[in-house]
C-alpha cells in the first residue's frame, strides 16, 4: 500500500472531540472547539434505530466540523463496518476510529476494504488513517501486533468502560492500585514499538473524562502527567475538556526552555571535541541530545498546528 509513515513527534492531534453526527447543534457549533481532531461518532452515541439516517448526515457534516481547521475522523461500527466506511471514506476524510479491535487479521482486512474504496473514488490509496480501540481480553493480549498490522495506523487507545466490562473489573476506592496499569503500560510499549501513538489518560488521575466538573487545572494536571508518561493525546465527549488536553498533551515553556539549553551547551561541548558537559549539576551527553531534540521538534509541530487552526477559525469567522 502507498502509504509515507507518519512521524510520531510530527503527527499533531492532542485533542479529538466526539460528536454525535445525527446531532444537529453539536455538528454545528464542533468547529468552534479548538479541538486538533472531531470525530464524528456512528457507534455508541448513535441508538441502533439511527443508524441509518446518521451514515448519510456523514459527508454533510464533514466539512461543517472541519471549518476550524481539525482534522476529521469517523468512529464506525464493528457490526456494519461495511455500511459505515462506505458512507464515511471520502477525499475529506483524515481517518477511521475502530472500536473493538481483537486481531491484526480484521484491521488487515478492514485495510483492504478501505483501499478497495479509496481506488473506486481516486483517493490516494493510503490516505485514510486508522485509530484503533482496545477493548477487551483478546485486544489486550495482541496488542503488539494489532499495532503493527496497517501502516494506516497512527494511533491506538483503551476503551476503558467496555475493558472494564469484559473483564471483570469493579472500579472502587477500596483497591489501592488502579486494574488500568497493566494495559495501559503495554499499550505504550505496543505503540512506541510499531512507532504509532499512545492515547488516553494514564490511570490514578484525580479526574477523568466523566468529571465535567473539575476544575481546568485538574484537567491540565490529569493529561500533564498523561504526557509525561509517553501519551499523545486523548479523547473526549465534552467540549470543556479540550483546552485542558490541548495544554497539558505538550512541552511546557520551562521544558522547551531547558530543553535549548541543554542542545546549546551539548553542541557546544562537540565543538570543543568532548562528548559529554555539566548542566545544570548533572552530567550529559548524546542519549540526552536526542531527547532534547525530540521534545524540540514536538514543540514546533504544535506550534504550526496551533497556527493552522487559529488561521483556519479566524477565516470561518470571517476575520481574514
Amino acid at each position: 500500500m502507498p502509504i509515507t509513515a507518519i512521524d510520531p513527534l510530527l503527527l499533531v492531534r492532542r485533542s479529538k472531540l466526539f460528536v454525535p453526527v445525527n446531532r444537529e447543534k453539536f455538528v454545528i457549533k464542533a468547529w468552534t472547539r479548538g479541538a486538533d481532531c472531531i470525530i464524528l461518532d456512528l457507534e455508541d452515541s448513535i441508538p441502533p434505530s439511527e443508524k441509518d439516517s446518521a451514515r448519510k448526515m456523514i459527508r454533510d457534516a464533514i466539512p461543517v466540523v472541519k471549518r476550524g481547521g481539525a482534522e476529521i475522523i469517523v468512529r464506525i461500527n464493528r457490526e456494519f463496518e461495511e455500511e459505515d466506511l462506505d458512507a464515511a471514506v471520502c477525499l475529506e476524510l483524515t481517518g477511521v476510529m475502530i472500536p473493538k479491535c481483537e486481531s491484526a487479521e480484521e484491521i488487515q482486512r478492514l485495510d483492504e476494504m478501505v483501499s478497495k474504496l479509496e481506488r473506486e473514488r481516486e483517493i490516494i490509496e493510503g490516505k485514510i488513517q486508522f485509530d484503533l480501540i482496545i477493548e477487551t481480553a483478546p485486544g489486550i493480549t495482541h496488542m503488539e501486533s494489532i499495532a503493527l498490522s496497517s501502516s494506516r495506523v497512527v494511533q491506538m487507545s483503551i476503551g476503558a468502560v467496555d475493558l472494564s466490562c469484559d473483564m471483570g473489573y469493579v472500579r472502587s476506592e477500596e483497591l489501592n492500585f488502579d486494574q488500568f496499569f497493566y494495559p495501559a503500560s503495554k499499550l505504550l510499549f505496543a505503540a512506541r514499538a510499531a512507532k504509532v501513538q499512545a492515547c488516553g489518560l494514564w490511570p490514578q488521575n484525580k479526574v477523568d473524562f466523566t468529571n465535567i466538573s473539575a476544575s481546568h487545572e485538574d484537567m491540565v494536571q490529569a493529561c500533564r502527567r498523561s504526557y509525561m508518561m509517553g501519551y499523545f493525546g486523548t479523547s473526549t465527549i465534552h467540549p470543556a475538556w479540550i483546552e485542558p488536553i490541548n495544554e497539558g498533551f505538550k512541552p511546557s515553556s520551562r521544558e522547551v526552555e531547558l530543553a535549548r539549553k541543554m542542545k546549546d551547551a551539548l553542541e557546544e561541548a562537540y565543538r570543543q571535541g568532548r562528548g559529554s558537559v555539566a548542566f545544570d549539576g548533572r552530567m550529559i551527553d548524546v542519549a540526552n541530545l536526542k531527547h532534547v531534540n525530540n521534545i524540540l521538534r514536538r514543540a514546533e509541530a504544535i506550534a504550526k498546528r496551533e497556527e493552522e487552526k487559529a488561521k483556519a477559525m479566524a477565516e470561518a469567522r470571517g476575520y481574514s
